[in-house]
């Protein structure tokens, strides 16, 4: 069955998409500066067929391997980190939805939510809740219950609900009243839900990461995806280090702009100092030095993005009739995912703070707003503490120890 997508996808790599992402660029550091989100650069992406890249071609995509989607995603962040990341769980949604299609091809709501993929909508989660539960533990405040006519309602209260404001359904996690968690997904502008833009990171900040409120919202039974018991055994999956991954790719990007920024910085430059060891700072090879090593961390940062990417690509491609990858693979991809952060975590924010240094003190200026970097890099990188990620891999290789099944390792 051929499902004929409504819009033109312009590929990464053709003149079109290049030059959607400088005008993209072009606008990154002003939006930052006063605080203004990109619903006219979400909206563009969404027209030319960005969230669609998965899609095989009987769906109206251009079959994107996981490695190629990482890839254009680290170029988009590089434009805007903040547009990439509003993206992420509308691209956890299209996998899940194909991974379901692999299993079984006649599955019919796997089919209809990939056509609204295709005709360009785009998908946020409503996942993450305040309060005292451990994040990881999918039991949640909000509730679905049954209304007594075959159908649900819907109450409850999320947070870090990223990319909510810009997307047309989003996708919930929530609790049952038979011991069990459920997903479900509703139209944003359905009856009952508010979004609410009071995130307050000090990076990141427009990505819609704020409150989602439920409340008393109607939900059809063919609107919940999923319904698990608590007691399930969990899988092997590679959709946990898929989102993971998302996650630095974005800091790749944004290492990728800070070589963008530093050398355009030192091309600025006109006056260096009494004692420097050239007149024009560009040509100091000192800075010069600083500028390689920089251009080095990205390059580097960009490859174990795309390493990971594959292993994910490796365990998806070794999925059995049911979907599920090979463990062995499914492991080594989430082992891999979990080493990128540990490093990313300690160079990107590092790379950040030395890009002012080819500057100096006029680095620091408000219009310039080269902090943003940094403060982006660290706000991203505080997704899933670090220190747990390193003592599992050290764990692992020592006693192959099992890797945390859920989706915040």
């Amino acid at each position: 069955m051929t499902h004929a997508p409504i819009r033109q996808t312009l590929l990464p790599g053709s003149e079109e998409f290049t030059a959607l992402l400088a005008d993209i660029a072009a606008g990154s550091k002003d939006r930052d500066l006063n605080d203004e989100n990109p619903f006219d650069q979400v909206a563009a992406l969404k027209r030319a067929g960005f969230g669609t890249l998965r899609l095989p071609a009987e769906f109206g995509g251009p079959g994107y391997t996981v490695r190629q989607l990482f890839s254009t995603l680290i170029e988009v962040a590089q434009a805007d980190p903040i547009v990439a990341h509003i993206f992420r769980t509308h691209f956890w949604f299209v996998e899940e939805r194909l991974r379901a299609l692999r299993a079984d091809p006649g599955d019919e709501v796997s089919q209809r939510w990939l056509q609204q993929v295709a005709a360009g909508k785009l998908f946020a989660n409503a996942f993450s809740e305040k309060g005292s539960l451990a994040v990881g533990s999918l039991v949640f405040n909000t509730r679905l219950l049954p209304d007594g006519t075959g159908g649900f309602r819907l109450n409850g209260e999320k947070y870090y609900s990223t990319g909510t404001l810009f997307s047309d359904y989003l996708t919930v996690t929530t609790t049952t009243d038979h011991d069990s968690v459920a997903s479900v997904i509703v139209p944003s502008d359905r009856t009952g839900v508010a979004l609410i833009d009071d995130w307050d990171g000090f990076g990141q900040r427009r990505t819609g990461t704020g409150t989602t409120v439920f409340d008393n919202v109607a939900v059809a039974a063919e609107e919940v995806l999923v319904d698990t018991p608590y007691d399930a055994e969990p899988e092997p999956t590679v959709q946990y280090a898929a989102l993971q991954l998302y996650i630095h790719a974005v800091v790749a990007g944004v290492l990728a702009a800070v070589v963008d920024d530093g050398a355009a910085l030192l091309r600025s430059r006109t006056r260096s100092f009494s004692h420097a060891l050239t007149a024009a700072p560009v040509d100091d090879p000192l800075y010069q030095k600083l500028l390689g090593e920089l251009a080095s961390t990205a390059y580097i940062a960009r490859a174990a993005v795309l390493d990971a990417a594959d292993a994910i690509g490796a365990a998806t491609d070794a999925e059995d009739e049911r979907g599920v990858p090979d463990a062995r693979l499914a492991a080594e991809a989430q082992l891999k995912v979990a080493k990128v952060k540990v490093h990313l975590d300690a160079i990107a924010p590092e790379a950040a703070s030395r890009l002012l240094e080819l500057g100096g003190a006029s680095a620091s200026s408000r219009q310039r707003n080269l902090d943003r970097h940094w403060r982006n890099i660290r706000t991203i990188t505080l997704h899933n503490p670090v220190v747990y990620k390193a003592r599992v891999i050290g764990e692992n290789l020592l006693h192959g120890t099992p890797i945390p099944a859920n989706a915040y390792f």
